[in-house]
């Protein structure tokens, strides 16, 4: 069973009156690919940095193997990082990039030699190590970069957005390869990134991250399909999120009702009661449309547009508080022409329940739910 090779408990971060990271507790397994998810200003890359040693936390406590680092500098931790600008020296080759870290450690040359090589072929840049680095395409700089990070044989790889200068071809290429390299080395890697596509197709684990706390963290599968909360399921691709207020809860799911009817769907949190106020979510895969008004459900619309975009189409659907709702499908067949009175519905477990706020700070094992009380009392006086 995998054991956490790195831990923050209780970690805070404050710039000044500015409170980034609260209350972080936060386990990342030996061996895995870890996502930190989130949007710009989140806190993600300062947690990065906190572990790297880069930024030093406010209070609480990091572990690397067990052993506290938080006071530790960056060189005496076990663990490097690769950055966003490669951070690449333009006077050195290739071969003298990767190796520089072994050269400050005064390995003997000929270890150098067998290990750059070695690392060179495991990046694919076997036979570019007199290559000048201004020579180098933007993936090719991207390999360098890792290659130089993994030759010092770190337990974990701290990745900052390392795939953000490069166009959306040689990006996902280089997903796949990044994917391919880390499994092969069983090395941990935590990896930062704002896209969440990138995220879901590499990560074994994403951390969501909301404001400094971590909304939900769990395998790709768990986190498209059961959001924890508001923000996670409008996060990771689309979703049509209505504000709601319980109305009736049994075996068989909760019934909601918005400002634009009433409407099906479940929840995993069984503290949900009747008259709390809720999100209901549900993907534009899965809402479905009737020119008939469907049991349990009362939401209509009419339909705006249609919105070719490559191998599917969006319905635009207006409600009629003006909000819209996007309907995908494969084919325009299958579509309404604009101007039509429709009434949306979906399978009940498609349709998501979610407390209007409901912070979730995890460690690898257990889901630690709180929230920002004044918020909650906010949010229910105004619904």
């Amino acid at each position: 069973m995998a054991k956490p090779i790195v831990s923050m408990i209780n970690v805070e971060k404050w710039y000044g009156a500015n409170h980034v990271i609260k209350n972080c507790n936060l386990n990342i397994m030996e061996g895995e690919f870890l996502t930190l998810l989130g949007p710009s200003g989140c806190g993600k890359t300062t947690t990065l940095r906190m572990i790297s040693g880069f930024e030093l936390p406010t209070s609480g406590v990091i572990r690397v193997e067990g052993e506290s680092v938080e006071k530790k500098e960056p060189y005496e931790r076990d663990v490097n990082t690769v950055f966003q600008n490669y951070a690449l020296f333009p006077n050195m080759n290739v071969f003298d990039n990767v190796a520089y870290g072994l050269k400050v450690k005064k390995v003997p040359k000929d270890e150098i030699a067998e290990r750059v090589n070695k690392m060179l072929k495991l990046v694919q840049l076997d036979g570019f190590g007199k290559r000048r680095i201004n020579q180098m395409s933007g993936g090719q700089k991207q390999r360098v970069a890792i290659a130089r990070a993994l030759i010092n044989r770190p337990k974990v790889l701290l990745l900052d957005e390392p795939l953000g200068a490069l166009d959306l071809k040689l990006r996902k290429q280089m997903q796949i390869e990044l994917k391919r390299l880390q499994r092969k080395l069983g090395i941990t890697f935590v990896y930062v990134t704002h896209d969440q596509e990138e995220a879901l197709t590499m990560s074994d684990r994403i951390a969501v991250i909301n404001e400094g706390v971590i909304d939900q963290i769990d395998v790709p599968q768990k986190i498209y399909n059961h959001p924890a909360t508001r923000f996670v399921a409008g996060f990771i691709g689309e979703s049509n999120i209505l504000d709601a207020v319980v109305v009736g809860r049994n075996d068989t799911g909760i019934q909601v009702g918005t400002e634009v009817g009433n409407a099906l769907g479940v929840s995993d949190d069984e503290t949900i009661e009747t008259g709390d106020a809720v999100s209901i979510a549900v993907r534009p895969e899965d809402t479905l449309f009737s020119q008939e008004r469907q049991p349990g459900f009362s939401i209509r619309g009419v339909v705006k547009d249609h919105v070719f975009v490559g191998n599917l189409v969006k319905m635009m659907v207006t409600l009629n508080d003006g909000t819209e709702f996007k309907i995908n499908r494969f084919s325009e067949d299958e579509m309404i022409e604009p101007g039509q009175v429709i009434y949306l519905y979906w399978e009940k477990e498609k349709g998501k329940v979610l407390k209007t706020r409901n912070l979730v700070n995890t460690d690898s094992h257990r889901d630690i739910k709180g929230g920002d009380e004044d918020e909650e009392e906010g949010y229910a006086a105004e619904a």
